[in-house]
């Protein structure tokens, strides 16, 4: 059962979620496909998604754990490209590690971590797949070599050493709530934005993280025959997709408004 702690925490998400929902939707910009990455994921795609990674330089990652285990569920990551192309792996739908579908996945994840890749994250992206390491997929040596770009860190540094922007104009709470944290951003050396609410400053524009407290252990692969049969209603199937929908955007969440995208992170709009 959560403690009291815990509960005046989730009220306090969920109001700043409704707080921020007056904002104009996020959308990605550019299309993408997702591919879950599950023991049922065939070989032929793995070698496909090799080769793509060996054609990719620049790839975003995310993670989830899951809301009610509090353990590692599941690993985002998109190659940056024209047409996207978005990894959901789930951690615990994978093959036995002993599988050859388990080991061209570990060497799809050697090929993106690969150190003259350049790996952007939300956070520090070492720490964040660190807790992945008992899964087998990552070794420790893997993530000492990861090239990663930390948007956490840059977006603070541009927030703090601009001129404070006007706030924008839509309900009096959001303004609030917003102008609250940006001023705390100035004030706290250690303040870490919230990728929810730096696009909601930088973009004005609103990241639902409604789905945030999700199942993330359950299988995410709606068109895997086994899944199907715990598919029994229309209120779980719309659940899932929600889930689809949201891990996807949070690992694009960097990779917006002409950013990442072009090639040069966050020049585009933090020069």
């Amino acid at each position: 059962m959560p403690s009291s702690q815990q509960m005046n925490r989730n009220t306090r998400k969920y109001e700043l979620n409704s707080a921020l929902s007056v904002l104009q939707v996020f959308n990605p910009l550019n299309d993408y496909h997702i591919h879950h990455i599950n023991q049922s994921t065939s070989p032929i795609l793995l070698h496909d998604l090799i080769e793509q990674a060996r054609k990719t330089t620049r790839f975003t990652i995310d993670t989830e754990d899951d809301y009610y285990t509090h353990q590692p569920a599941l690993i985002q990551i998109e190659f940056i490209q024209d047409k996207s192309i978005i990894l959901l792996i789930q951690i615990n739908h994978l093959p036995h590690s002993s599988s050859v579908v388990f080991w061209l996945i570990r060497s799809l994840l050697k090929v993106i971590f690969n150190s003259l890749n350049v790996i952007y994250s939300w956070g520090d992206a070492k720490d964040e797949l660190s807790k992945f390491i008992p899964s087998r997929l990552l070794s420790s040596e893997t993530l000492r070599e990861i090239n990663n770009m930390n948007i956490q860190k840059i977006f603070k540094n541009w927030h703090d050493r601009k001129p404070q922007r006007q706030c924008i104009l839509v309900s009096l709470d959001a303004v609030n709530r917003l102008c609250t944290y940006s001023r705390k951003s100035t004030t706290n050396f250690n303040h870490k934005w919230s990728l929810q609410m730096a696009i909601a400053y930088a973009f004005h524009e609103y990241l639902d993280k409604s789905r945030t407290k999700s199942r993330w252990s359950r299988n995410l692969d709606m068109t895997n025959d086994n899944h199907r049969s715990f598919v029994v209603n229309l209120k779980v199937n719309r659940i899932v997709q929600e889930m689809i929908e949201y891990a996807g955007h949070c690992d694009r969440g960097p990779n917006e408004k002409r950013t990442i995208s072009k090639g040069h992170i966050l020049k585009g709009y933090f020069s």
